[in-house]
């Protein structure tokens, strides 16, 4: 046994399938009619669930019974205690471990719990249903499967499982998975896998319709090291070894390393996530493992783990926030603003119809450049336009120009009257600029108000209104001050991360909510969520600069550059990939039961501060394309600067 990457053998042993042979060599002896009978495991070799373990199962049915049934037991606990005295009761009374059934296990539930028959009946029917639903095709298994009903070869099944044969065969056939000559499973009173009493069973049935069959005839497929690979060779047959790719990922050092060995103590909506990225992964027996980094240094991956994980937790307390409103006001629309709100509002979106929400959506362009017209009430706001968001000491005269008063006829004059002074970066030119301005104050502040009148024809009709809720990056809520001043009103506003100063916007302006906590220490930290959290959430094209109104309609100007960085925007585009195909793999594996994944801030956050707190320089070397580039303050600098890692490399 060669030993990979230096890992012990018995980890080495759930990241190959090489216990007997290679998949290459398994797939030729197969065609080859090599094995007169291949036999097959169901869960986790042809049947995929994106779940940790049954307990998974277990949950989803006790949220199944309350939405479903209108139930408000413990489902999940009695379920799981009926399973856990039934098998004890079964071991002790017979040692060969005969499987217990869910017939018996119902049966239970109803004489210990005093749950009547008829509940007892729809919770079993239920469970089944919900098992359906969460049953996808492996691609691995069944690939080797198809091979072996097309090789000629007595195909069949062998399952270690409590549900009975008429179920099992549904699950299969909604995998694809047909043209097996026979079904065994361990519930129907055949023994079980795990004691190695079910392959005595097996042989025996095979013996009587294969003249002169062999154990050694045989080869039994499946994902457990124990049940599928020791048991059945301690029976004579031949074995081949189908990583569980949530084994693979629970035992990977680098996972492992940092408790996800342990995914029990997690609860149960990121357990299943985490299964859904191990069988994303890990999923291919020859996957590279990227041992020395947890996301392999690939822009897809750090998309699908870490932006695809907080995207989904985000979307589900959005539309917790939202519920809650609503049953104090009416609410009818959720404004995302631009650029921040471009992934949350498609994972907004899913999650909204899963769970019922009836509110609409909106992808609202603006920015604080377009909206800083309703800063300007006198000449002393255009004297303090500077203070209100620090310009950075490189920032020339001409830049206040362009971020601050380019809605300005005045400010452009007069910016031309400053010749070569408009690209100088000292302090007193700056502030010469602003003086002259100001200056004419009374001519900038009417220009302001046109401006205003011009804001308020473009976003009027979407957010004058009492019914409107919004979504942004968060920080300071000068969005949500500049909206407020425009329309007099409070409004909501949801946000990733609020700084403590926006108590003052509870006060002045409308109430707000924040995901993540006020940053403090090491945990979270604001260039963190200004750089790294912001290209997870936030559209990779240019920033709105202005807006107008042209034969009626509204014309919006933008940068001419994304603000990202040419190269960055490709990244940022990969990443976004690998988050909305994590939204689909997440729709795939629990269609509507994803209404049931919420997850606390620090569990949609767990990816992202792996990433930040662990992340190679392989991984960093992802965002080195990506400039963060704030053209309010003149901030820019590359996301793979050292400020925004946790890690100290």
């Amino acid at each position: 046994m060669k030993h990979h990457g230096g890992m012990f053998p018995k980890v080495a042993r759930l990241f190959s399938s090489s216990d007997v042979v290679d998949q290459h060599e398994l797939l030729k002896r197969i065609d080859g009619g090599h094995y007169k009978v291949v036999s097959f495991d169901v869960f986790d070799t042809l049947v995929a669930r994106f779940i940790s373990s049954p307990e998974d199962v277990f949950y989803l049915l006790e949220k199944r019974a309350k939405d479903d049934l209108g139930l408000g037991l413990p489902i999940a606990a009695m379920r799981g205690d009926a399973i856990r005295k039934l098998r004890k009761f079964a071991a002790d009374e017979e040692p060969t471990n005969k499987e217990v059934s869910t017939a018996e296990v119902y049966k239970y539930i109803e004489l210990h719990y005093a749950v009547d028959r008829v509940t007892c009946e729809a919770l079993h029917s239920l469970e089944k249903r919900i098992e359906v639903e969460l049953s996808v095709p492996r691609p691995a298994g069944v690939s080797l499967f198809n091979a072996a009903v097309k090789s000629g070869s007595t195909v069949v099944i062998v399952s270690d499982t409590y549900y009975d044969e008429e179920h099992l065969a549904v699950v299969l056939e909604k995998c694809g998975v047909a043209g097996y000559h026979q079904l065994f499973v361990s519930s129907a009173g055949q023994r079980t896998k795990s004691a190695g009493t079910i392959f005595p069973i097996v042989f025996a049935q095979l013996a009587k319709h294969i003249p002169g069959i062999r154990p050694g005839d045989i080869c039994h497929i499946g994902d457990n090291e124990t049940n599928d690979v020791a048991n059945p060779k301690s029976a004579g047959w031949n074995a081949y070894h189908l990583p569980n790719p949530i084994e693979r990922l629970k035992h990977h050092p680098l996972y492992a390393r940092h408790g996800l060995d342990r995914l029990s103590k997690y609860p149960a909506p990121f357990r299943m996530a985490v299964a859904a990225i191990a069988y994303k992964l890990f999923e291919d027996p020859q996957a590279d493992l990227h041992e020395k980094s947890l996301f392999g240094g690939s822009a897809y991956k750090i998309g699908f783990m870490a932006a695809g994980v907080f995207n989904l937790g985000l979307a589900h307390w959005i539309a917790r926030e939202i519920r809650m409103r609503k049953s104090l006001s009416p609410i009818n629309i959720v404004q995302f603003l631009a650029r921040d709100g471009y992934l949350p509002v498609r994972f907004f979106d899913e999650i909204a119809k899963l769970t019922n929400l009836d509110v609409q959506s909106n992808y609202l362009v603006s920015s604080r450049r377009v909206l800083y017209p309703a800063q300007i009430d006198s000449a002393t706001d255009i004297i303090t336009a500077a203070l209100k968001h620090p310009i950075k000491p490189h920032q020339p005269v001409e830049a206040i120009y362009k971020t601050r008063m380019s809605w300005s006829p005045t400010a452009k004059a007069i910016l031309a009257e400053f010749n070569d002074r408009r690209l100088s970066a000292k302090e007193r030119h700056k502030e010469s600029y602003l003086s002259a301005i100001a200056a004419r104050g009374q001519d900038v502040v009417r220009e302001a108000e046109d401006a205003k009148q011009v804001l308020r024809r473009v976003y009027g009709p979407e957010i004058d209104r009492d019914d409107v809720v919004f979504f942004d990056l968060g920080y300071h809520g000068t969005t949500q001050k500049l909206f407020s001043k425009l329309f007099h009103r409070h409004y909501d506003f949801l946000y990733v991360l609020a700084e403590p100063s926006l108590l003052q916007v509870t006060e002045e302006r409308g109430r707000f909510s924040s995901f993540l906590s006020v940053p403090t220490g090491a945990y979270i930290r604001k260039p963190i969520i200004t750089a790294i959290i912001e290209a997870m959430i936030c559209a990779s094209g240019p920033s709105a600069i202005g807006v107008s109104i042209e034969d009626g309609k509204h014309k919006f100007q933008f940068e001419t550059q994304p603000g990202w960085g040419p190269e960055g925007v490709l990244t940022l585009n990969e990443i976004h990939e690998g988050a909305l195909d994590f939204l689909d793999w997440m729709k795939r594996g629990f269609g509507s039961n994803l209404r049931y994944f919420t997850l606390e801030p620090a569990l949609s956050y767990f990816f992202v501060n792996l990433l930040l707190r662990v992340g190679t320089t392989e991984d960093r070397q992802v965002f080195s394309s990506i400039v963060y580039d704030n053209s309010i303050t003149g901030e820019v600098d590359s996301l793979a600067s050292k400020r925004y890692w946790l890690s100290g490399q």
